[in-house]
């Protein structure tokens, strides 16, 4: 029983280290002034254009992309480390930590040059929250199926 938790707490470990990481990553994106922050977009606003055609709403799309799928990964990341941290699923507390961690976000970009604080922003990046809370039920779904699947034979 010992040997479980042990297992349980580095996965938890790691998870939570994987977290932080992504946060810094999020943080560090923030960071990045307005004309930085569009040269990266740029990149993908380019290969889109070149893909359909030139439209502004690829700007808006790349960007707001960004937000979701940043937010996406780290609500993934903290339902895997609530998970391992408690043995249960804790899905809405780790999309509750995703959210409050997007509010600093906003606040954070208050402060860069360029960047300033929408609630749009962290709407989406909510609901990226949410889309990672998915993404986990469905992997711990597809996992357990395998579980129960192998136990049966």
């Amino acid at each position: 029983m010992q040997k479980e938790s042990k297992k349980l707490n580095a996965k938890a470990a790691v998870f939570w280290a994987l977290s932080v990481i992504c946060m810094g990553v999020i943080f560090w994106f923030s960071s990045r002034t307005a004309t930085e922050s569009t040269e990266q977009s740029n990149v993908f606003v380019q290969w889109l254009e070149s893909l359909f055609g030139n439209n502004e709403i690829w700007v808006f799309i790349v960007r707001k992309s960004a937000h979701c799928l940043e937010f996406t990964g780290l609500s993934l990341l903290f339902n895997c480390a609530w998970y391992f941290t408690k043995d249960k699923k804790c899905i809405w507390l780790s999309v509750l930590c995703a959210s409050l961690y997007a509010v600093t976000d906003e606040i954070h970009q208050i402060f860069v040059d360029g960047r300033s604080c929408e609630f749009r922003d962290w709407a989406i990046d909510t609901f990226g929250a949410l889309l990672g809370a998915i993404g986990f039920i469905v992997l711990y779904k597809i996992i357990e199926a395998i579980i129960n699947k192998r136990k049966a034979k």
